[in-house]
């Protein structure tokens, strides 16, 4: 079974290269898909254990922050492996998707570089 919570969190980045933007915000919405098996009351997990696990390691370092002084190149792509690392100690994840507008995406399974 797959589950997924979807969170969010404002921070500011900019684009150097071969697609330059001074920073500007974005709110970067972060969906987090949970694979296991149901338990024995037919849940995977905890929606709230999950959005709370998220703030704690992920929200409270980037809400508001620049991502370029976290990143060389703050992408939704870099963003969403980053997450991966930082959450797949506390759950069996599935893939992390990273959004900065509702018609573009990044989603890491895990097995990218």
């Amino acid at each position: 079974m797959v589950v997924s919570r979807e969170v969010s969190f404002l921070a500011y980045h900019s684009h150097r290269g071969m697609l330059f933007e001074p920073n500007h915000p974005h709110e970067f919405f972060v969906v987090i898909g949970i694979e296991a098996d149901c338990n024995e009351e037919g849940f995977v997990c905890d929606y709230r254990a999950v959005k709370r696990t998220f703030n704690r390691v992920i929200k409270s370092k980037v809400q508001g922050k620049n991502l370029d002084l976290m990143f060389e190149y703050p992408t939704s792509e870099k963003l969403a492996h980053w997450i991966w690392d930082e959450l797949k100690v506390f759950y069996p994840l599935s893939f992390i998707e990273v959004r900065e507008k509702p018609h573009s995406k990044a989603v890491y399974r895990g097995n990218e570089s």
